[in-house]
């Protein structure tokens, strides 16, 4: 390790005053690293930006096709029936009744007086679900009936055991992780095993279909309790047997449409927002100097405003664009939702308010949000994308910036070096002069000859 003490000759305090001298050299090198946070940070909000917009895209697309855009509820008049609405449904009723409901197979063995004692039993145990290859469990003959209840469970059998005490006798229970006649679980007990599962009477549940009733007309059966492909854009979940037909309704969920509405106008307005943050509106600064009045985002939000509030092509008609739905432009660029004029608007012509959303296929005609989608791909997707030429824009001269610190830091340690070599040139030289003085200060101290 090298030491560096200055200033032993000259009474200088060298070092510092090489510190004071690199420190106004540096001045470049600190301008430049700033220069380099800045517009690493006016990169980044761009970033963030661009999600919000992408965000936008998102929203849209969940509110593009007439299934995304409706929105319905349903109505029972009794228990045992749970219906939700999972795609395309529409406005009608239907009495149904649960017939039956989906059950497992549950076996139980015979009647042993110890659970943890050996049973002497040796042989196999092969469990067969369904249609399936027989899954063979190995007992021997020191296994006890909570062994064998674990090695039927590490098994890779369909099924779950465990042991029962009913006070007085011990009985392995097994059954079916899976409902439905196509599931039922069967026995074959080799060896000496004798537990008492292949016997039929031990079986006290069969594995049955799911049954319900249509409009008293339509019998379904299913091997789970859960019907999703029986009514259009419902699925029926049975919990319970009923006496009587249960009446379901199906009915318009404009509360519903409404929320859905209010998840894309908060998405639009997040990313006006933080445009506006970014490059600045009114009397409000840009959050980073770099981003003032930024072309590109000003680009993007005047894109998304125009669409948004200009009228739909090819559809006539008071209902025509966003505004006459209820999702107006407001002063400051943000969307607000009318939830009265949605109303009216859905009570009044459903069909029209839907195709201002989603358009007309049939007749080629893009709806509000297709047109925004299309927008927002233009805007912050691909290589050409206005809000990712900027970006790359920040990305090359902060990359250029970097290679002008490393040339500065190569010249400053440069300096440095030339520096303290000058410094040290300085007290060997003043050394030597202090060591001249001496010698001639000794000199003249001699005693010169005479009387």
């Amino acid at each position: 390790m090298t030491f560096t003490f200055g200033g032993l000759a000259s009474g200088l305090d060298t070092n510092a005053l090489i510190d004071g001298l690199m420190s106004i050299e540096a001045i470049p090198l600190t301008r430049n690293q700033q220069e380099i946070t800045s517009l690493t940070s006016a990169r980044d909000t761009l970033g963030s930006f661009l999600s919000r917009v992408a965000s936008i895209k998102t929203a849209a697309e969940a509110l593009d096709t007439e299934a995304e855009f409706a929105s319905f509820s349903t109505e029972m008049n009794g228990d045992g029936l749970v219906a939700t609405v999972t795609g395309s449904a529409f406005e009608s009723s239907y009495s149904i009744n649960v017939d039956q409901l989906a059950t497992a197979t549950r076996t139980r063995s015979d009647a042993f007086g110890t659970a943890t004692d050996p049973l002497s039993q040796a042989g196999t145990l092969d469990i067969t679900v369904g249609g399936s290859t027989p899954v063979s469990v190995t007992i021997d003959a020191g296994d006890s009936l909570a062994d064998i209840a674990a090695n039927i469970n590490s098994s890779d059998a369909r099924v779950n055991a465990s042991v029962i005490y009913d006070g007085t006798n011990h009985r392995l229970l097994v059954q079916g992780r899976d409902t439905g006649s196509v599931n039922e679980v069967t026995y074959a007990e080799t060896g000496s095993v004798a537990l008492g599962l292949d016997v039929p009477a031990n079986t006290y549940q069969n594995a049955n279909n799911a049954q319900i009733t249509v409009d008293n007309q339509f019998t379904v059966s299913r091997s789970t309790n859960k019907f999703s492909d029986v009514l259009p854009g419902l699925t029926l979940t049975a919990t319970e047997v009923t006496a009587s037909p249960i009446e379901l309704k199906v009915a318009p969920d404009v509360d519903g449409q409404a929320e859905k509405i209010q998840k894309f106008v908060d998405a639009f307005n997040t990313a006006v927002s933080a445009g506006k943050l970014a490059a600045g509106f009114g009397g409000t600064a840009a959050s980073n100097s770099n981003l003032a009045g930024d072309s590109a985002v000003r680009t993007t939000l005047d894109r998304l405003t125009r669409v948004t509030s200009t009228p739909v092509s090819g559809l006539t008609g008071k209902y025509n664009m966003l505004a006459s739905v209820g999702v107006e432009l407001t002063r400051d660029g943000t969307l607000s939702l009318d939830r009265s004029t949605l109303q009216s608007a859905l009570e009044d012509d459903p069909e029209a308010v839907a195709k201002v959303f989603v358009g007309d296929p049939d007749n080629s005609i893009d709806g509000a949000m297709s047109a925004l989608i299309t927008a927002v791909e233009g805007l912050a997707e691909g290589s050409s994308a206005v809000i990712k030429v900027r970006q790359e824009s920040f990305t090359s001269r902060i990359e250029a910036l970097q290679e002008d610190q490393l040339q500065i830091e190569r010249r400053l340690d440069s300096y440095e070096t030339r520096l303290r070599k000058q410094f040290t040139d300085l007290e060997i030289l003043i050394s030597q002069i202090n060591d001249q003085g001496s010698a001639l200060a000794g000199l003249a101290n001699i005693p010169t000859g005479g009387g």
